[in-house]
């Protein structure tokens, strides 16, 4: 049964059934199966009412509660509290005045120590090595002159000898062909007396050929005697064995490697300059004279323990290196193993020391401690009791120190402690600390000077 026949069965009015009783009419209501269906009937239509309202007034409290929630966070946006000004206290700082000094710049560098003189000891003859030089060790010491290897000579005595005995006899034949020359023209001179004597007949030929004999005999005599002395092979200088290619017994050929030397006269290391470095150094770029004036350079040397090694810069590199595109230059270290030396632990080739390297002297310069400045562009000074921001420009640095070119002036009040980037603007006092401790310094100095008075 659809809705409008339900709405159009409930205008109908109820029967009534007539009962006549005792001469009065009166009517009889509608039995239990008609008031059922009428309750019905009016339930169903009291439901419909009712959804028939919530679908018109859902939307609309929709639209309510939002409106009433974007009012609700307009009007009650959360707000951040602000100290009062008065509650701010000033931060407690370190600082320093600044003020100019005469400063001698050190560059620091690092490198490799090497041999300044290097030598490959190789045979220039071939034989057996009958004898070696205990010196002749990897790591041993030698001086010059010293007999450090022989080779089996016996071979070159006899051709000494061979050479020498020839040489003998190309010798009588020269003085027989002279002999010879001289009775020829005594011959000559008796029996033509005027006439000029022919080549021939003053055998010129005969005596030019012997002389050249005589001479080729001698170069092979004098070749059989340096052959021979080539036999045994000396020191060239005062210096240490690097390393040793050869054993007693073993067979050499001329040009076999035999050992590999050095002077210990002199070291050396090649030390890297960075380019910024370059300008606060005098380099030493043209010949070396007497009155030349060489940078001092001092090396520190861990490898045992620290040790100090005292040098000069002799030279520079003729050109960049290649892979670092930076300028090198070269430190000697005289008599590393003199006897003045010989407390110390001895430098070794291909060691790694650090070395200072003595630069130009400033005059008047700034110089600050280089962790007062930020992103190296910037420090922090005290200006009118508030910290500031001053942008700096930096002509050296070091790990310790940076020389200030522009951005700071004498009498500038530059903050020491270490702060953040929040606190520009902020107001300052001075450490009470630090002050006592300045004041504790100097009070010691001044009861010196009234006791010296």
């Amino acid at each position: 049964m659809t809705s409008s026949s339900r709405i159009k069965k409930i205008t109908i009015q109820r029967p009534l059934h007539s009962v006549a009783s005792e001469g009065k009419t009166r009517q009889k209501p509608a039995s239990i199966t008609e008031r059922s269906s009428y309750t019905e009937l009016s339930f169903t239509y009291y439901h419909w009412e009712i959804l028939a309202m919530r679908r018109l007034l859902l939307p609309f409290l929709i639209i309510c509660i939002a409106a009433a929630a974007i009012w609700y966070v307009k009007n009650n946006a959360p707000q951040s509290k602000k100290r009062p000004s008065s509650a701010i206290q000033p931060i407690e700082i370190d600082s320093s005045v600044i003020k100019t000094e005469d400063l001698q710049l050190s560059i620091h560098s690092f490198g490799q120590i090497s041999a300044k003189h290097t030598a490959n000891i190789t045979a220039q003859v071939s034989g057996l090595v009958t004898l070696i030089n205990p010196a002749l060790a990897e790591g041993a010491f030698f001086k010059k002159g010293e007999l450090l290897l022989s080779l089996d000579n016996r071979d070159y005595q006899s051709t000494i000898n061979s050479t020498r005995a020839f040489l003998t006899q190309v010798q009588q034949a020269l003085a027989l062909e002279k002999a010879q020359v001289s009775q020829a023209k005594a011959d000559w001179r008796r029996l033509n007396k005027t006439a000029p004597i022919p080549a021939l007949v003053s055998r010129t030929p005969q005596v030019i050929s012997a002389k050249a004999k005589v001479s080729a005999a001698f170069a092979d005599y004098n070749k059989a005697i340096l052959n021979y002395k080539r036999t045994q092979i000396y020191a060239p200088f005062n210096g240490r064995v690097l390393t040793k290619h050869v054993n007693i017994g073993d067979y050499v050929n001329a040009n076999s490697a035999l050992a590999e030397i050095f002077s210990t006269a002199v070291l050396q290391v090649k030390l890297n300059l960075k380019n910024s470095d370059l300008a606060f150094i005098d380099l030493p770029e043209g010949p070396l004279t007497a009155t030349t004036s060489l940078p001092d350079v001092r090396l520190e040397a861990n490898l045992i323990e620290q040790q100090f090694w005292r040098g000069k810069i002799v030279r520079t590199a003729a050109a960049i290196d290649q892979s670092s595109q930076q300028l090198y230059v070269i430190a000697e270290i005289p008599a590393p193993f003199s006897p003045a030396n010989a407390a110390k632990h001895p430098l070794k080739i291909g060691q790694y020391v650090r070395a200072e390297i003595q630069g130009k002297r400033l005059k008047n310069a700034i110089s600050i401690d280089i962790k007062t400045v930020y992103q190296g562009q910037f420090v922090l000074l005290v200006k009118e009791g508030v910290v500031r921001k001053q942008n700096i420009k930096i002509s050296w640095q070091d790990d310790n120190i940076a020389v200030i070119s522009q951005g700071l002036a004498v009498g500038d009040r530059l903050v020491t402690s270490l702060l953040s980037a929040d606190a520009v603007g902020s107001a300052v006092r001075q450490n009470k600390t630090t002050i006592q401790q300045k004041l504790t310094k100097k009070q010691p100095q001044q009861s010196t000077a009234k006791q010296t008075q």
